[in-house]
């Protein structure tokens, strides 16, 4: 049975968009069984807290060719329909552990350009084996951009329609650390295609938030945005660093320019609990002031909190106590912006 039947769906042509922003807890691409069950335990009395965040490699969904395993998020979705709560998606191209893969194997093929590149994890300056590199994915072949497209249509189909399923977002645009450079050609060529991806999932998403993440690089963020804004794509990222010149330079100011015509929807990140820009020295902000940040500079309709639980600070717990505190907002969306962006013509519907 279609996740998309039943009570839970959107009634037929029903144009207006799924609306529930507000405040979600973020894991990461193994979370387990447990861990997204206790998740959603954790929030089930929040009424500031809408929902979960997810994150899927594309290669657990697409097993082979137009063959999709849809069985982890109908998991995770139906535990957010029992809770009375919200599921936000995340498509994983990149994998930045050693060795690691993102996009299915029938990509790693000729057919495909081999499907992705190899990026260096850590900062590593020696060209290695995948036993020592991550991968991102080749987005600048259109036979990968295709294929992935071809996967967010599959995913439309299915949950569309489902009042549960609040979004679906592609991670970062940070190309990474190749080991072989990508030559000028292939810069442009991916971010060209990743418009086309975008346009695409929101094609086939009509009635669903659609977010795609950017950071760098910057020449070519200006252009990326401005294809979201033209098709009605959420503009997020992958930080909220309270003191990063670089993000202020690349991908902040971009925010302002999208604020109130798409849905903005920054993630806190593990790193950003412990420092206040990239790469900084260790001086853990208070989570009251991420989430300041997030909604007054970033302008933030969704605000991703990552489940960290690293000791000695476990930052997790204490995001917990700043949702339960007495002086923070209770309202459906913590406090957040919840005016239905100007680009959803049909308007919103918070209706479950």
């Amino acid at each position: 049975m279609l996740a998309c039947t039943g009570p839970q769906a959107l009634a037929a042509g029903e144009a207006r968009v799924k609306w529930h922003p507000g405040h979600y807890v973020a894991l990461g691409a193994n979370a387990g069984d447990y861990l997204v069950t206790q998740t959603f335990k954790e929030i089930g009395a929040l009424p500031n807290v809408r929902g979960v965040m997810v994150r899927y490699a594309w290669r657990d969904i697409e097993t082979a060719p137009g063959v999709y395993d849809y069985s982890r998020i109908d998991r995770d979705l139906g535990l957010a329909r029992a809770a009375g709560k919200q599921l936000f998606i995340t498509i994983s191209t990149k994998a930045f552990k050693a060795g690691a893969r993102a996009v299915p194997d029938y990509l790693h093929t000729a057919a495909y350009g081999d499907g992705v590149y190899r990026i260096r994890i850590n900062g590593k300056d020696s060209v290695g084996t995948e036993a020592t590199t991550g991968e991102n994915v080749a987005l600048y072949v259109p036979a990968v951009r295709d294929r992935l497209i071809a996967l967010s249509q599959a995913l439309g189909r299915r949950y569309n329609a489902d009042n549960n399923f609040e979004g679906i977002a592609f991670n970062e645009t940070a190309l990474g650390q190749a080991v072989v450079p990508l030559t000028e050609a292939q810069k442009a060529d991916f971010f060209a295609n990743l418009a086309q991806v975008d346009t695409a999932t929101r094609k086939a998403f009509p009635n669903t938030v659609v977010l795609q993440f950017i950071n760098f690089p910057k020449p070519y963020m200006p252009g990326l945005v401005s294809n979201m804004l033209s098709s009605g794509v959420a503009l997020g990222g992958p930080d909220t660093f309270l003191n990063d010149s670089t993000l202020e330079a690349s991908a902040y100011p971009l925010y302002d320019s999208a604020a109130g015509k798409v849905p903005l929807g920054p993630s806190v990140q593990a790193e950003n609990y412990v420092t206040t820009y990239q790469f900084g020295p260790y001086a853990p902000p208070a989570v009251s002031s991420l989430y300041a940040f997030a909604k007054g500079r970033l302008h933030a309709n969704y605000l991703f909190w990552s489940k960290t639980l690293t000791e000695p600070l476990v930052p997790y717990a204490k995001v917990l106590q700043m949702f339960k505190s007495a002086g923070f907002p209770k309202d459906a969306a913590g406090g957040l912006s919840s005016v239905c962006p100007s680009t959803f013509t049909a308007g919103c519907t918070n209706a479950l």
